[in-house]
């Protein structure tokens, strides 16, 4: 056994420092070190599943692994299949992959893929005549070998066009099978004269975002022309997506899943990833302190000592949301306080903002599930249509669901114009109160020392503070259709 020989000289030799699982901020390094001893201890062709849903974090996984693994002594191959989707040939995509990142790798190892580049063009020759110039191109970096060579192919007699094909096809058989056995000497050139770890380790990236079409294909040249001894495929997919265009070429009443396994060896989850940790990376918390800013209600040890992450993470969890989807909400976030800010820099007046308003808000305009913004606010109206919404697909127990929506129901009651009564008789005008008129938030609130009510008497104070200082300053409170207004210019940001 060779002793180990780390990788620095790698296409994404970056990645090596900014993208390891040192930096990880989701806490993932056991998993990929798990990961990593599994996949290594394979030597006789083996392709895993990497199954984890749209924003589960696949990519900087993968990247991430990439890193492991080189610093380990593999030689590891990154394939972004959707950068490739251009391509109607998956096998020469892999193929030039293979080649380039290996001889990247170390240039002495160049001379050891003549062999299997004669066998991958048998192989190429025969499965896609008209895109033989592209092909070549790739490969030996000479288009107009496989124009000609499509040129000649077309002028045959139509017997002898059958009879090409055929012969094509008899090669190809045999291509696959020289292909093997050169990649499998490749390994041992690699093992035995570069001191690397073997197997060789291909992380393929994105597959179900390609075409469905082209996502089927690279499996199958994935299993038919590499699965061979000493290299590992690591593809990262959403199983779920993926059985869907599956479904759409084969139709829908194929059966995907059993479709899909045969291309797979195993298949490992990556869960949905630790939100409270994700989010305290990013010290949003700072965001309290930013310059002209009253962001309120901030309840420290209600939910926890978090502060603003722990209603991002609250609201993450009650509408389901992805990883990219809490990404996206962080930037609108801070696109509508920069925003705020500026306001406050313009005129000098401090912006008054209730932070879980706005953050609920952008949520129901992202995910289209205008469950706040279209009610008026009435909690027990709200919870009945929240549970009918079944948001985000996930049924919560009744209690969750009710101490969500009374929260978030005081919120945005809080954050509207109300008009008051006092002794019977109209205000002698109206205000702009977040005191309320509704008695069911008063009872929930009054004498008691839960979150609601802590959050009621910070908004109480904030208000005063507000409506003390507007006297002499240009300060805005802000209310409900500022949220809106806000959130609407945000909602053109992807």
């Amino acid at each position: 056994m060779s002793s180990q020989n780390p990788i620095t000289n790698c296409k994404y030799n970056e990645w090596l420092k900014d993208c390891n699982f040192n930096n990880c901020k989701l806490n993932r390094g056991e998993y990929g070190e798990f990961l990593a001893s599994y996949i290594t201890g394979e030597h006789e062709g083996f392709v895993l599943n990497l199954n984890g849903g749209w924003g589960t974090g696949k990519t900087q996984f993968l990247r991430r692994l990439y890193s492991l693994l080189c610093s380990k002594g593999h030689p590891t191959i990154y394939i972004d299949a959707w950068e490739s989707d251009f391509s109607e040939i998956p096998l020469t995509v892999v193929a030039s992959e293979l080649i380039n990142q290996l001889s990247q790798i170390n240039e002495d190892i160049g001379n050891e893929f003549d062999k299997a580049q004669e066998y991958l063009g048998k192989a190429l020759k025969g499965t896609v005549i008209g895109g033989a110039a592209a092909i070549t191109k790739l490969l030996w970096n000479e288009a107009s070998i496989g124009s000609e060579s499509a040129k000649v192919f077309f002028e045959k007699s139509d017997q002898d066009f059958l009879k090409a094909v055929m012969s094509e096809h008899v090669d190809q058989i045999q291509a696959i099978k020289d292909i093997r056995a050169q990649l499998a000497q490749l390994t041992e050139v690699l093992q035995s004269n570069f001191s690397y770890e073997l197997p060789v380790v291909v992380l393929v990236d994105e597959l179900d975002r390609c075409r469905p079409n082209y996502a089927i294909e690279m499996l199958e040249v994935i299993k038919h022309f590499f699965n061979t001894n000493n290299f590992v495929f690591v593809i990262a997919t959403d199983s779920e997506q993926l059985q869907h265009s599956i479904k759409s070429i084969y139709g829908s009443g194929f059966d995907s899943n059993v479709y899909l396994k045969r291309f797979f060896d195993r298949e490992a989850s990556l869960e949905k990833p630790n939100i409270e940790m994700y989010l305290s990376m990013q010290n949003l918390d700072s965001q309290y302190s930013s310059e002209g800013l009253v962001l309120y209600p901030h309840v420290e040890g209600h939910l926890s000592s978090n502060g603003l992450n722990d209603y991002i993470t609250w609201i993450s969890q009650i509408y389901n949301l992805s990883l990219r989807d809490i990404d996206q909400l962080v930037s609108k976030l801070k696109a509508c306080l920069r925003y705020a800010v500026k306001e406050f820099q313009n005129n000098k007046g401090k912006q008054y903002i209730n932070i879980f308003t706005l953050l609920l808000v952008l949520v129901e305009m992202d995910t289209k599930q205008y469950i706040f913004i279209e009610n008026d606010g009435s909690y027990p109206e709200i919870v009945k249509l929240m549970q009918a919404f079944e948001v985000g697909k996930v049924i919560y127990p009744e209690d969750v669901v009710s101490k969500f929506n009374l929260f978030a129901s005081l919120m945005v009651h809080c954050s509207k114009m109300h008009k008051i009564t006092q002794n019977d008789r109209p205000a002698k005008r109206n205000k702009t109160t977040v005191v309320g008129a509704n008695d069911y938030f008063r009872n929930k609130t009054n004498g008691k020392n839960g979150i609601y009510a802590v959050a009621f008497t910070e908004i109480n104070r904030i208000y005063k503070e507000y409506f003390a200082s507007s006297v002499n300053s240009p300060s805005r409170f802000w209310l409900w259709d500022d949220y809106i207004k806000v959130s609407k210019l945000a909602g053109k940001l992807d």
